[in-house]
């Protein structure tokens, strides 16, 4: 399932994806304090979602960017977390994050496409970022890209479900641009300051990929991207192969 919500702001900051995962928790909390808990007990554990932040009309200006209009499109498997996160942005209309305002606006179902096929063609609607065991980019054309494709996507599902992949993903990419992408969070904000940035490299495009279409399904909802939870990896079906 997919949730569509918008929020009318003038200016947010360039790691704005860490607003918005402010955003989601702050709505979990206000709609179950005790599945708020739940869900971040154990905090190296990711989450049954992904997200992809669109913005309108946007225009950088130092370290803040100007927008007309924030999108933001949730996807998860799992109903319980997409009820909460919908109930508590129902009951909030006005988050703040770091000094920035957002008036929450319509909040609308998306539509999700069922897999059925071991075949289909992926696009993402927010970049892939794939790291080796030394965090360094992995490139779609690397050797080693399918490899730890496999890896990522084996471990998502094991945390989502307890059991991993039922077997390999094979994957092609068909079209890729790099984009590298500024960010911050807590926990290096606390060590380097408010003043410097993490860099991810990353990949937007298009690419076909074959597997156990249940696999492919939940791969569907819950994104696959190293950071999925901040909005990373999240992907729309192109073409189902038949």
């Amino acid at each position: 399932m997919r949730i569509i919500c918008s929020f009318q702001v003038k200016k947010i900051p360039v790691h704005y994806r860490m607003a918005i995962v402010s955003i989601l928790k702050e709505s979990i909390r206000a709609s179950s304090e005790e599945y708020y808990e739940r869900l971040y007990a154990k905090a190296n554990v990711t989450k049954p979602f992904v997200f992809s932040p669109f913005l309108k009309n946007f225009r950088f200006k130092g370290d803040e960017i100007e927008l007309d209009e924030l999108r933001v499109i949730i996807s998860s498997p799992d109903y319980e977390f997409l009820l909460h996160v919908y109930n508590g942005l129902q009951s909030k209309k006005r988050f703040e994050y770091k000094g920035y305002e957002l008036i929450r606006g319509k909040i609308v179902m998306g539509d999700e496409r069922k897999i059925t096929s071991p075949t289909v063609v992926f696009r993402t609607l927010s970049p892939l970022l794939v790291e080796d065991e030394n965090k360094s980019p992995i490139a779609p054309d690397d050797k080693n890209y399918e490899k730890h494709i496999n890896y990522l996507a084996n471990t998502i599902l094991y945390e989502y479900r307890g059991t991993g992949l039922s077997r390999p993903l094979a994957m092609q990419p068909i079209r890729f641009k790099k984009m590298v992408i500024k960010e911050s969070n807590r926990q290096f904000v606390e060590k380097y300051g408010e003043q410097q940035h993490l860099y991810f490299t990353t990949y937007h495009g298009l690419f076909k990929m074959s597997g156990d279409p249940a696999d492919l399904q939940l791969i569907y909802q819950l994104g696959l991207s190293k950071r999925r939870n901040q909005g990373f990896g999240m992907l729309e079906v192109e073409e189902v192969k038949e």
